[in-house]
């Protein structure tokens, strides 16, 4: 025979009693106590808007622009974009034209004193590189014997 305290931990109603709506309420409770007291304390966790803004980033933009043009645009029920609201035309690419467009804001961001995450090479990656290849001695010396 089982004693007592082991019938207990595996009794049925033990279970109904944690799950009942007032047990639940009151885990609910202490639960936006703690949160509360969380982002009053200054513990809450910063996203850095900023973030993720590389050149895979740039390739899956242009990607879906290549795709759907613009990804965000609202269609209705017959397939058309319009002014009124409907369906976008695809919800993952939209969120990264919106990602990129936020990087573009970033990388013109004045960051003085490194207060920032920025990438300021973002989406211009390529064009750096073809500039820096244009401005060595080999380059100066090809134009200045036209």
């Amino acid at each position: 025979s089982r004693s007592a305290a082991a019938r207990r931990k595996t009794s049925p109603r033990d279970a109904a009693t944690l799950h009942s709506p007032g047990a639940m309420k009151v885990t609910a409770a202490v639960l936006v106590a703690a949160l509360r007291f969380g982002a009053a304390s200054g513990l809450s966790v910063q996203q850095d808007p900023c973030a993720g803004c590389d050149e895979g980033l740039a390739q899956a933009y242009q990607t879906c622009a290549r795709e759907f043009g613009n990804p965000c645009a609202e269609r209705d029920d017959a397939g058309i974009v319009g002014s009124g609201p409907g369906t976008k035309k695809d919800v993952s690419c939209c969120l990264k034209k919106e990602k990129h467009d936020r990087c573009l804001e970033c990388k013109s961001m004045d960051c003085e004193f490194k207060t920032c995450n920025v990438n300021k090479a973002y989406y211009s990656e390529r064009t750096i590189t073809e500039e820096a290849k244009a401005s060595t001695k080999e380059a100066y010396a090809k134009y200045d014997k036209k």
